[in-house]
């Protein structure tokens, strides 16, 4: 009779396997000693993973300060969550998600926080909207009604936003570092699938653009010159860019040329920016030469005056980058403003694309 194996038997066998950075990485930020999670009592759990204290005034001595406890530490608690869910799969002790990233959430890391009361946005850190839902209300300033109700269906969701936010960062961190692939163990489907083509005759060729509805014009694109093509719905995940660059791969690409179309604001600029160099990293490896192809003459004088968008009503941090990017760009006539790309002369477009194909495929390949 086989004999099962235990994810702690797991545990040694990975801790023993890893370079010293993995080790040095993981002792830091997960708790590799814990025992069973899953198993634990709340106030164990607690007492395990304990959040920072907050000094909180006494009301009946206003000169004397207490400390309130606030909960745990989500960023290793959740760390030590996925660890330990990779590792009992790799035992057969919990089955493989076999979804997205929230097939997770859902089944495992969900349940676990609300049994165990770590849920409740008015006890613990995390009120803050994530930095990609904030962004999204802050794009809505030139229509104010929107933007209300959207900050208003939102914030109520906040707690969890922000633990959805701080998985999915965390799940990376340990992809980043090679620990394991967002496919193997856990079985995560890419949920970018369809907005993504690979080239028929020149892969290595990608034309990238953050708007998912413009994946009509990727077909028509990748289509007429048989490049690729991705349709991102914003900054794409790691998830997304590991199911792509290992389709890359398979048709031994190694090199790309990318042209990205955004909006023309310093958001979609560093989308496209932050696309790039998330394929130059050590776990995908490609050499990247990126072409900004977005600029002022894809739109008419008049759609500029109608439809340009003040980009300075927005937070100090934020309010740099816009500085930045004008410095760069000029922005639209020296000061901050942007366009949404949805708003292109797409025959404009249309040029400048195959422009760009005629330009870099002119010239060898240079690291």
């Amino acid at each position: 009779m086989k004999r099962q194996k235990n994810w702690m038997e797991e545990a040694k066998k990975a801790l023993g396997s890893i370079n010293s950075g993995q080790d040095e990485w993981l002792r830091k930020n997960v708790d590799v000693d814990c025992s069973d999670i899953r198993k634990m009592t709340t106030k164990e759990i607690k007492e395990r993973f304990p959040g920072r204290l907050k000094p909180v005034q006494n009301p009946q001595n206003p000169n004397e300060q207490n400390n309130q406890d606030k909960g745990v530490n989500d960023a290793r608690l959740i760390r030590t969550f996925i660890w330990q869910s990779y590792l009992m799969i790799k035992s057969d002790e919990l089955e493989s998600m076999k979804g997205n990233m929230r097939t997770f959430w859902y089944r495992e890391l969900g349940p676990f926080l609300k049994y165990h009361g770590l849920y409740e946005e008015d006890r613990f850190e995390g009120e803050k909207l994530p930095i990609e839902v904030a962004k999204i209300i802050e794009d809505f300033r030139d229509d104010e009604a929107r933007a209300m109700e959207f900050e208003r269906v939102f914030k109520g969701q906040g707690r969890e936003l922000y633990l959805l936010d701080k998985m999915s960062k965390s799940f990376d961190e340990f992809v980043l570092r090679g620990f394991f692939r967002f496919q193997d163990e856990f079985e995560f489907q890419d949920p970018r699938e369809a907005f993504r083509i690979i080239g028929v005759k020149r892969p290595r060729y990608i034309f990238f653009t953050e708007k998912e509805g413009l994946f009509w014009f990727c077909k028509e694109i990748a289509k007429t010159y048989g490049i690729s093509a991705v349709a991102s719905h914003g900054e794409p995940g790691y998830l997304t860019m590991e199911y792509f660059a290992d389709a890359l791969k398979a048709k031994g690409v190694r090199n790309v040329e990318i042209g990205a179309l955004t909006d023309y604001d310093p958001w979609g600029y560093n989308i496209a920016r932050t696309f790039g160099k998330k394929m130059e990293t050590s776990i995908f490896g490609f050499g990247v030469n990126p072409t900004y192809l977005t600029t002022l003459d894809f739109f008419t004088a008049y759609t500029i005056e109608h439809k340009k968008r003040f980009l300075g009503n927005v937070s100090d941090s934020k309010l740099t980058q816009v500085e930045e990017w004008v410095e760069k760009t000029g922005g639209i006539h020296g000061e901050q403003y942007g366009i949404h790309v949805d708003n292109a002369e797409m025959e404009e477009v249309r040029k400048a694309i195959k422009n760009w194909l005629k330009q870099v495929g002119k010239k060898p390949w240079k690291l």
